[in-house]
């Protein structure tokens, strides 16, 4: 009795098992996942401070800042800087005659896109520095602005100023 008692539930667990098996199917679908990745860009700047400014020396005054840009990955980008607030006339994009203000007295200056202080930097494609490519949206495309101001410009004691706006092009 034992022995069928057994048998009989060794029967009917293979009899579940297989009856499970017949229940137990799977189907399956796919889908897409999709972005679109677009060329974006962010600009920070650094200023460009000359310090104290001796009309009476010789030499002219010479200061660095830059600008910056996070690009999207291969994007390429171009800086274009306009001719600032206080433009004398005259002053063109690609050959821009700036000047900073303290009053009514203006304080000329050049804003170069190499150290040499050979090409004025403007916002048109002659005077803008070479494109540069990004190769990473962490890694910051830098472009170093130079500035002079001449020496021996003929004007009075005061804090001079003006604000030039860099443009990326990408």
């Amino acid at each position: 009795m034992k022995f069928q008692k057994t048998l009989f539930a060794v029967a009917l667990l293979g009899l579940t098992g297989a009856v499970a098996n017949v229940h137990a199917a799977t189907t399956s679908a796919s889908f897409q996942v999709t972005a679109t990745v677009i060329k974006s860009c962010n600009i920070s700047t650094s200023p460009i401070a000359f310090g104290n400014y001796d009309p009476t020396s010789t030499t002219a005054v010479l200061a660095q800042g830059s600008v910056s840009a996070k690009c999207t990955k291969g994007t390429p980008v171009t800086v274009a800087l306009d001719q600032g607030l206080n433009k004398s006339s005259g002053s063109t994009a690609t050959t821009p005659a700036r000047q900073m203000v303290s009053g009514t007295s203006l304080l000329p200056y050049d804003i170069y896109t190499t150290s040499g202080g050979t090409t004025e930097w403007g916002n048109a494609t002659a005077s803008e520095p070479s494109a540069q490519t990004s190769i990473s949206v962490n890694t910051a495309l830098v472009f170093p602005t130079y500035g002079s101001l001449p020496a021996g410009t003929d004007v009075p004691a005061g804090n001079y100023t003006d604000t030039v706006t860099a443009s990326l092009v990408f």
